[in-house]
């Protein structure tokens, strides 16, 4: 696994920067500018899952669901999202970051020009400064390391948020083409529940049941009437979240969502190995590039406990005239050495800070080292089982079907209670409302699994993408 790294060593280019070098390499030889072991990053996860496919995965991983108006909605929302849209945003703050602290690296070149006016003689004066300080001891790249670092975490993090958007988008789909099913179902149950019930009503009137049957019936569809409004109120719920992801106001008019059904789970897609995957997980990455910035901000820290030395040059001319200001230059030539005496332990202090920063984020990656693969093996297990429970749920029905079949003909035989009938229908009906829930988790399993393997996604996939070395143009 290839990652970029902070050299830790000081740069001197220059016959001044190699005398300067030499007076000071007493202290540069007590300087550490890598304090941060990194061993343990080279090491990567060993072993394969414990299942994998043989489809390969797509870089928009949605369009391996045979669902054209599930690809609609995903690119609606990486469009329109506002959650995303923000997090484009800030990587291109982080860019401009980038580019502001890489400027520490150039020369400053700054001209003026001012006028008076004493007793009615006017005086003019135009200067140029030319100033650099040298990066003797590497602390200015290690800023501009920094920096750069940050930017490639925020580019990862729009990996990442792009990957949560499009899984909470085709989750929530599912979830809502969910609801429509149990609404259906639901429909159809009471439509069989009151054809019972007018059976009963009729047997009722011949003297053949008691009236508690008939009560009972009642209440069933009474109960059947209370599910159809949680079900409609969970469907209008789940309706809003989808417009909310889609960058829609769930009060904005003529903005119908489309209808769908639940597809049939495509094959299991190639899950590839462990250390495969963290390569590929963007917030893998983003923890990466996160350490990389914090072992930088070390670098600075530590640098900034030695001398600085500033190189300028400065041109000044005075004229009674306009004109007259490029007859006469004055050339000024100056080196600063700043060095720190006593600062009451603040520069000692803000390298441990650092120091602890980047400990910390390098526990974080192993953390999310971790989780990336403790989520992809979940999906994976979870998908095993939610099979075999649907393969339980088709034999069960099959099952109840036949019950409620023969306890209905039964009952018009009077050879068995309505109790039993009652209880075979209502185990039927639930068992149907259970197999609609199911193969919506199915879906929801295989969606949590591509958000796992995050493979193929970069966030330079979306428009207007900034890097650090763009223009400002």
């Amino acid at each position: 696994m290839r990652h970029d790294s902070v050299d830790s060593r000081t740069s001197c280019a220059g016959a001044q920067k190699i005398l300067v070098y030499l007076a000071f390499l007493p202290l540069a030889a007590c300087a550490t500018l890598s304090s941060v072991p990194t061993t343990g990053l080279e090491i990567e996860p060993i072993g394969q899952f414990s299942r994998s496919g043989d489809a390969p995965l797509q870089s928009r991983w949605w369009k391996s669901l045979p669902d054209a108006q599930l690809d609609d909605l995903e690119e609606t929302a990486l469009a329109a999202n506002p959650d995303l849209l923000a997090t484009q945003a800030r990587l291109a703050q982080a860019a401009a970051l980038a580019r502001k602290t890489g400027a520490q690296l150039s020369p400053k070149l700054e001209a003026g020009l001012s006028s008076s006016d004493t007793d009615g003689t006017s005086s003019h004066t135009g200067t140029l400064e030319a100033s650099y300080e040298l990066d003797l001891w590497g602390g200015l790249e290690a800023e501009v390391e920094s920096a750069r670092q940050s930017w490639m975490a925020s580019q990862e993090a729009l990996d990442a948020a792009a990957i949560t958007l499009t899984g909470e988008v085709a989750d929530t789909w599912y979830q809502l083409i969910e609801q429509d099913g149990q609404i259906d179902l639901l429909n159809q149950q009471q439509q069989t529940n009151r054809q019972t019930l007018e059976l009963i009503e009729l047997r009722f009137d011949r003297g053949k049941v008691q009236a508690t049957d008939v009560l009972q019936q009642r209440q069933l569809i009474e109960s059947a009437e209370a599910s159809l409004a949680t079900a409609r109120a969970e469907r209008a719920v789940l309706e809003h979240q989808l417009q909310a992801l889609l960058g829609l106001s769930p009060t904005t008019p003529d903005a119908p969502l489309p209808t769908g059904e639940l597809i049939d789970l495509p094959p299991l897609p190639a899950t590839g190995l462990p250390a495969e995957l963290v390569q590929n997980r963007p917030d893998v990455r983003e923890a990466f590039h996160t350490l990389r910035a914090a072992e930088a901000d070390v670098a600075t820290a530590v640098a900034d406990r030695f001398p600085s030395i500033t190189l300028s040059a400065a041109l000044a001319t005075t004229a009674g005239s306009l004109g007259g200001l490029l007859n006469d230059w004055i050339a000024v030539l100056a080196g600063e050495l700043f060095t720190p005496v006593f600062d009451g332990g603040q520069r000692a202090a803000e390298v441990d800070r650092t120091r602890a920063a980047a400990l910390a984020a390098f526990h974080d990656y192993g953390s999310v080292v971790i989780g990336a693969l403790t989520e992809v093996e979940d999906a994976l297990v979870r998908e095993q089982q939610q099979q075999l429970l649907l393969q339980s749920l088709d034999r069960q029905l099959e099952l109840t079907a036949e019950v409620v079949d023969r306890m209905r003909y039964n009952y018009t035989k009077g050879t068995v209670d309505y109790l039993d009938v009652l209880d075979a229908l209502r185990t039927h009906q639930s068992l149907q409302r259970d197999q609609l829930t199911a193969r919506r988790t199915l879906l929801s399993y295989r969606i949590a699994l591509h958000r796992a393997l995050a493979t193929g996604w970069h966030a330079d996939s979306l428009d207007d993408v900034v890097s650090p070395t763009s223009s400002n143009n």
